[in-house]
C-alpha cells in the first residue's frame, strides 16, 4: 500500500521492509512472520515495519520457538497485544524501536511459552 493512502483493515505502509525480509530470507520467511501478525487475535492491523522486522528477528534469533514450535509460536501472538508493546517502544525513543521492541515481543513469549517449555 503506498504511503499516501490510508491503510485498509490488515493492510501495511511496510513495503520495503518486506522486500527486505524477502530478498534476505526468503518468501516462506516473510509469509510466516506476517501471518503471526496477521492473523493473531486483535494485532490484524499491526502491520507496521518496526513490528514485522522485530517479529522477524525472533523468528531468526530463536528458531527453537518459531520454527520447532510454530504452532505454539503463532499462538502465543494470540495473547500478546502488538499495539500496546509499540506503544511502550515508542514511548521509549529514542533507542531503536525495532531493538525495543524485539525485546519486548520476545520476553512475552518467552513468558507464555515457559510452562510447555519447562516440560
Amino acid at each position: 500500500m503506498p504511503t499516501y493512502r490510508r491503510r485498509a483493515r490488515g493492510q501495511s505502509h511496510a513495503r520495503g521492509t518486506m522486500k527486505a525480509l524477502r530478498d534476505a530470507h526468503g518468501e516462506g520467511h516473510l509469509i510466516f512472520v506476517v501471518r503471526t501478525i496477521k492473523q493473531s487475535s486483535g494485532n490484524i492491523d499491526e502491520l507496521w515495519s518496526e513490528t514485522i522486522g522485530a517479529v522477524s528477528d525472533i523468528v531468526i534469533q530463536r528458531p527453537d520457538l518459531a520454527e520447532q514450535r510454530a504452532g505454539d509460536f503463532m499462538e502465543a501472538f494470540d495473547r500478546i497485544d502488538l499495539a500496546v508493546l509499540r506503544g511502550r517502544a515508542l514511548a521509549l525513543r529514542p533507542w531503536p524501536v525495532r531493538g525495543t521492541l524485539r525485546t519486548l515481543i520476545l520476553s512475552e513469549v518467552e513468558r507464555l511459552l515457559a510452562p510447555v517449555c519447562a516440560t
